[in-house]
């Protein structure tokens, strides 16, 4: 799909429940470009539609570390940034992901940068947990580190 129908459905789902309600399941559904670009619209939906996409955080989590499709992956995680994580949010299976996949070599820069941010957001409530995020940052090799991903990893490290 072209930029211009992404945010010309992203414009629909924001205006009508039902179509937004279609891309969230397409999106689910884990099926292939159809579920990419469903994810790719979701994204651009604005910021007031967050609450749309909180609905469906249990769904989000589970879609993100269970896909093997790398851009639904990324997408899915871009939707999870956007909510806001309190206490009672933390999703262990997310976070043990999150920290695994940011120190896999080969995952995606995207993948490996998100991880590091919804790790944070899962772990600034907890002491133990920021120190064990930390400890796993400072492993990274900053050498071996992509620019964005080492500005994410950085930008971490100042905030923990």
């Amino acid at each position: 799909m072209h930029i211009d129908d992404i945010k010309a459905l992203a414009k629909s789902a924001h205006d009508d429940a039902g179509v937004r309600e279609r891309l969230f399941n397409a999106m689910l559904s884990g099926k292939g470009k159809e579920a990419s670009n469903a994810a790719w619209a979701l994204t651009h939906l604005p910021k007031e539609d967050t609450i749309y996409i909180n609905m469906y955080r249990a769904r989000l989590v589970q879609l993100a570390v269970t896909t093997p499709e790398v851009p639904l992956r990324r997408l899915s995680m871009v939707l999870l940034e956007r909510l806001e994580w309190g206490r009672d949010d933390v999703r262990t299976d997310l976070l043990d992901f999150c920290i695994e996949h940011m120190m896999i070599p080969d995952e995606p820069y995207g993948v490996k940068a998100l991880c590091m941010k919804l790790a944070y957001c899962q772990c600034r409530h907890y002491p133990e947990l920021c120190a064990e995020l930390k400890q796993c940052l400072l492993l990274m090799e900053p050498s071996e580190l992509g620019a964005g991903v080492k500005h994410t990893r950085g930008k971490i490290l100042k905030l923990l």
